[in-house]
């Protein structure tokens, strides 16, 4: 075998190496994740979530109009109205939608800017709040004012909790994180505010979303606060196990070079000959 013949097969050897750490890293990252609002037009008209509102029976407002940034929502303070994976019969949007295991830990990714919110009819509301909950009905539900993100409680039920202070204007972004029995949000790159999940199940409403396993909610869930907001992209990691922790990447990337300079050690020894 010739010198530029094992010079090309040892190439072709480590090229195909390199491609297939790349292609397993990425396939793995990828293979949880939900794209559920792309951030253009309106979220209904797409595959992941359902736009539901009570205005035509509580006499209220709500309003949204494709932005920009994504949609604005507008609700007045005595209707309920947002965006949700389940339609106003408890039955799923999209039946494919993954299933939430707090072991395996999910992080729901949103674009929110909260222009104006109006809480005086009850000071443990928010006109805008986010509900997320697990397979077993364990979750979190935080509202957003324009001055403070705060959590709803469970017992007593619907009472504001943990919370911190902090500006909820302009587009951010917030991941909201669920792994085992805690939850964590983030604002950009700072982690906020954290603390226990909890269980609304109780809830006695006509409705109960909070026995819904999976449930997911977006907009203004009280009849009591009122709030007009932009949403952008929205996106679901459901299994955060699927995606390798940084000490992976790197052993991966570690392993790959140690397997060049194996190949390309053999190459030396045999053009040496």
């Amino acid at each position: 075998m010739t010198t530029d013949t094992i010079r090309r097969k040892s190439s072709a050897t480590v090229v195909l190496l390199l491609v297939w750490l790349i292609s397993l890293q990425r396939s793995v990252a990828v293979a949880s994740v939900v794209p559920l609002y792309s951030g253009s037009g309106l979220p209904a008209t797409q595959a992941w979530l359902d736009f539901a509102s009570d205005a035509a029976i509580s006499s209220g407002s709500a309003v949204q109009s494709p932005v920009t940034a994504g949609v604005q929502l507008a609700t007045d303070a005595v209707v309920k109205a947002g965006y949700s994976n389940f339609l106003v019969s408890q039955q799923l949007k999209n039946s494919g939608f993954p299933s939430l295991n707090r072991s395996a830990g999910f992080e729901l990714s949103f674009d929110l800017d909260v222009q104006s919110e109006n809480h005086v009819l009850n000071a443990n509301r928010a006109g805008f709040s986010v509900t997320l909950l697990s397979a077993d009905l364990r979750g979190i539900e935080l509202g957003f004012w324009t001055d403070r993100i705060q959590a709803q409680g469970d017992s007593p039920l619907f009472q504001f909790a943990e919370g911190i202070t902090t500006s909820t204007a302009g587009l951010q972004n917030y991941r909201l994180r669920v792994q085992d029995n805690g939850y964590r949000l983030f604002q950009g790159a700072a982690p906020v505010l954290t603390g226990s999940l909890r269980d609304y199940s109780t809830f006695s409403g006509p409705l109960n979303p909070y026995v819904l396993p999976n449930f997911l909610f977006l907009g203004d869930n009280t009849s009591s606060a009122a709030a007009t907001v932009s949403l952008g992209p929205i996106v679901l990691q459901s299994d955060l196990s699927a995606v390798p922790e940084p000490g992976m990447t790197l052993l991966l990337a570690a392993g790959g070079v140690v397997l060049f300079a194996r190949v390309w050690r053999k190459l030396r020894e045999k053009t040496a000959v």
